[in-house]
């Protein structure tokens, strides 16, 4: 009986610490803008990202946040990114859409 009980609170306390979907996607979001922004100075919040997910169908999340690139320099800029990742069974997520949205008013004038 002991083990059982044992097991059960390990079983409660491993799906306390699961990743929401949303937070799953912004992990995938993240990784993937990590990728495409490889040696740029930015930073993405990816408790930003998913709080601003938003469902577009049972399988497919869209996520927006800003980026701030060049942060706290005199070139410093804002910029938003969307995001959309599909969830499979037996997958992990998968980005399956990126666009960064770019914006010349941000953008400083040299």
């Amino acid at each position: 009986m002991r083990n059982i009980v044992v097991a059960l609170a390990s079983t409660v306390l491993l799906a306390g610490c699961a990743a929401s979907r949303e937070e799953q996607a912004a992990e995938a979001c993240g990784k993937e803008i990590q990728t495409r922004l490889a040696g740029r100075n930015y930073e993405v919040s990816a408790k930003d990202l998913a709080a601003h997910a938003a469902a577009e169908g049972p399988d497919i999340l869209r996520l927006a946040s800003t980026i701030v690139f060049d942060k706290g320099l005199s070139s410093e800029y804002r910029q938003t990114v969307d995001c959309r990742v599909r969830f499979e069974n037996g997958k992990p997520p998968a980005v399956i859409f990126l666009q960064f949205n770019w914006s010349m008013d941000d953008v400083k004038k040299g």
